[in-house]
C-alpha cells in the first residue's frame, strides 16, 4: 500500500459506499457529476445453479492453495443514482455518473493474537499458496468462525486537487526588510518569506477544489515563495540604499493549477460473514498429495516506517549533510534541499540518531524518538533563534544599526550578525545561531547606535556593549 496515498473517505466530498461500490463528487467537475468505482469483487455469484463462491480452498496434508476467480461485473449504477437522488441531488436535478480508473489488489488478512501479530498475504495471479496452519485457519473461517480471516481489497485511484492561492503583504516593507537583512539571493529571500508567512506578516489566501494533502499544500506554498523570491531579487538587483526602494510596489504572486493526488480505499470483510452461509463442501476440497508450504516467519514481520522531513527551508543555514542512523542502517537526506525520506525497519528500535554536518566542517548529533512522522525544526539541528526587537524605539529614532556576536560556552564557534531598522513596518529581525546545542549555551554581546528624532541638530545614541542570554533581545533606550 502506498503510504503517501490519501484516505478518500476523509478527503472527498459526499463519499459513500453502497454495496461493493464507492462514489463521490469531484469538486473540479460540474455539480451533477459523480465519480464511481468498485472497491471489492463480487465474492458470491448468484447463478441458476445456486450461489457460487469466487474463493476456493484446496487443502492437503501439507500446505494449501487459495484461489479467487470472480467475473468483472458492472456496478449497480441504478442504486448509485438512487442514493445520490436521496441524499445530494433532489429530483429533477440531473445526475451524471463517471467511472473511475481503479487499480485493485486483493489480500487475505490472517488474524492472530495479539492483533498486532496479524498479517496480510496478497493473491498473485488469482492464487495464494498457504501454510498448513493458514489453510486450517481459512477453512475455519469459510465454515463460519468469525474474526479468523478477512478478505482485504485495496483500491487505488487518482483525483486532482485544483488550487488557487496568492501571497499578500506590504511589499515595500518586505523589500526594506530583505535589504536590511542583506537577502539578495533567491534562497535567502525564500527563507525570509517563509519566516514572514509563519509569523502571519505575509498572508496566503488559498482555495482548493477537493481537499489538499499536506504534500499538495507544501507544493503550492513552495511555488508561491519561489515566484515571490525571484520578483524581490529582481527588484533589489539595482537598489543600493534603503532610500532607493520604491514608495509603492505591487507583485502578482499567485498560483493556479491542478495537482494529482493518490487515494487508497481499503475495506476488509470477514470471510465468515461473506461465505459462512454457503455449503463449505462447495468451497473446500482436499488432495492427499501434500502441497508445498510457503516459508513464513514464526512471527509475522511487521515493517515500521518513519517519514522524516525538514519543517523549514534549509537555504541560508549552511548545512552540508543530514544523516539518520537507526539500528545498523544509515539514511541520508538528499542534499541540497534535504528532501523527505522514509525509514523502514522490522526491529523494535525506539530511537534515531540525527547527525548534521555544516559548511564549517563542524557537526551536531541528537537523539530522536521513532514515530510515524518527524518534521525536523532548526532547533533539532542545533540552531537557536534570537529575536532582536525595537518596536518601542520607533517614536524616538529615525533609524538604528547594530551588531551582535555570539560567544559560545561549548563547542560552537563565534558568530556575528548585523541588524538595522529604519522605514520598515516592523522593527524586529531574527538571527539563527548555530549553537550545536538545545538552547543558546552561551551569551550574546551586542551594541547599537540610533539617529534620534525631533532634535535641533543631528544626534545619535550609543547603547554601549550589552549582553543577553535569552531571546527576545529588546533594545532599550536609556534617556
Amino acid at each position: 500500500m502506498n503510504t503517501d496515498a490519501n484516505n478518500p473517505q476523509h478527503m472527498l466530498q459526499n463519499f459513500f459506499l453502497p454495496g461493493r461500490a464507492f462514489a463521490f463528487h469531484d469538486q473540479t467537475r460540474q455539480p451533477q457529476d459523480y465519480t464511481y468505482g468498485s472497491f471489492i469483487p463480487q465474492v458470491v455469484q448468484d447463478t441458476p445453479a445456486g450461489l457460487i463462491s469466487a474463493l476456493h480452498l484446496l487443502t492437503s496434508p501439507g500446505g494449501g492453495m487459495a484461489t479467487f476467480i470472480a467475473p468483472n461485473q458492472p456496478v449497480d449504477t441504478a442504486a448509485l443514482e438512487a442514493y445520490i437522488r436521496a441524499h445530494f441531488i433532489p429530483s429533477p436535478g440531473e445526475i451524471n455518473l463517471i467511472q473511475a480508473d481503479v487499480s485493485q489488489s486483493l489480500f487475505l488478512r490472517f488474524i492472530r493474537q495479539p492483533e498486532t501479530d496479524s498479517y496480510d498475504v496478497e493473491f498473485e495471479q488469482s492464487r495464494m499458496a498457504l501454510t498448513h496452519a493458514e489453510s486450517a485457519q481459512l477453512e475455519s473461517a469459510i465454515k463460519g468462525d468469525k474474526n479468523r480471516v478477512y478478505l482485504l481489497p485495496r483500491s487505488q485511484f487518482s483525483v486532482s486537487s485544483r488550487a488557487a492561492a496568492r501571497l499578500e503583504t506590504d511589499w515595500v516593507a518586505f523589500l526594506t526588510l530583505a535589504f536590511n537583512e542583506d537577502a539578495r539571493q533567491p534562497d535567502a529571500v525564500a527563507l525570509l518569506l517563509n519566516q514572514q508567512i509563519d509569523a502571519g506578516v505575509i498572508t496566503m489566501p488559498e482555495q482548493f477544489d477537493n481537499t489538499p494533502s499536506e504534500q499538495t499544500q507544501a507544493l503550492v506554498r513552495n511555488s508561491l515563495v519561489s515566484t515571490a523570491s525571484l520578483l524581490v531579487c529582481n527588484t533589489l538587483r539595482n537598489i543600493h540604499s534603503v532610500d532607493e526602494i520604491p514608495n509603492h510596489i505591487s507583485y502578482d504572486v499567485s498560483y493556479s493549477n491542478s495537482v494529482p493526488q493518490q487515494y487508497v480505499l481499503a475495506q476488509q470483510q470477514d470471510i465468515a460473514e461473506l461465505l459462512g452461509k454457503l455449503p463449505a463442501g462447495n468451497i473446500i476440497s482436499f488432495t492427499p498429495t501434500p502441497l508445498p508450504e510457503p516459508s513464513r516467519p514464526d512471527k509475522p514481520v511487521v515493517t515500521r516506517e518513519c517519514h522524516v522531513s525538514l519543517g523549514f527551508n534549509p537555504s541560508g543555514f549552511n548545512i552540508m549533510s543530514v544523516d539518520l542512523y537507526y539500528g545498523d542502517e544509515q539514511t541520508p537526506m538528499p542534499w541540497p534541499n534535504f528532501t523527505p525520506v522514509t525509514l523502514k525497519t522490522t526491529s523494535d528500535i525506539s530511537t534515531i540518531t540525527l547527525r548534521v554536518k555544516f559548511s564549517d566542517y563542524s557537526d551536531y548529533e541528537k537523539q530522536l524518538r521513532w514515530q510515524d512522522d518527524i518534521a525536523l525544526t532548526p532547533q533539532e539541528l542545533g540552531f537557536y533563534s534570537v529575536l532582536f526587537e525595537a518596536e518601542s524605539l520607533k517614536k524616538d529614532f529615525k533609524s538604528i544599526k547594530g551588531t551582535a556576536t555570539y560567544q559560545p560556552a561549548g563547542v560552537a564557534k563565534r558568530q556575528s550578525f548585523n541588524f538595522a531598522f529604519s522605514s520598515q513596518a516592523q522593527w524586529q529581525t531574527s538571527w539563527w545561531i548555530n549553537t550545536h546545542f538545545a538552547g543558546l549555551n552561551g551569551e550574546i554581546e551586542y551594541s547599537w547606535i540610533g539617529d534620534l528624532k525631533n532634535t535641533l541638530f543631528p544626534k545619535t545614541y550609543d547603547s554601549g556593549r550589552l549582553k543577553a542570554t535569552v531571546s527576545p533581545v529588546k533594545l532599550q533606550y536609556n534617556k
